[in-house]
């Protein structure tokens, strides 16, 4: 009982595949690396959010978790004015 199995129609393929250059498998974060104070508090952001803050004479790391007229507050309520920041950076 041995039969011979149908032929397959195989086409060269002479041409290069690149549709999948534009895929990543792993963590995607869709976040601005720098940004202003204003984007800190946008309704859709998390409430502590943990920055990088460049200020006229050093640069620190804090969990920011408020903000007033002219001073951010941090997570240990450190208080730092807004006109003494240069650049802010998520962590």
């Amino acid at each position: 009982m041995k039969k011979e199995l149908p032929k397959i129609f195989n086409a060269s393929q002479n041409k290069t595949f690149n549709n999948n250059s534009n895929f990543f498998y792993g963590e995607y974060r869709n976040h601005q690396t720098k940004l202003t104070v204003d984007d800190l508090f946008k309704p859709n952001e998390i409430y502590r959010t943990k920055v990088k803050i460049t200020l006229k004479d050093k640069s620190i790391e804090r969990t920011i978790i408020g903000r007033t007229q002219n001073n951010l507050i941090t997570l240990n309520n450190e208080i730092i004015p807004i006109s003494d920041i240069v650049e802010i950076e998520y962590d």
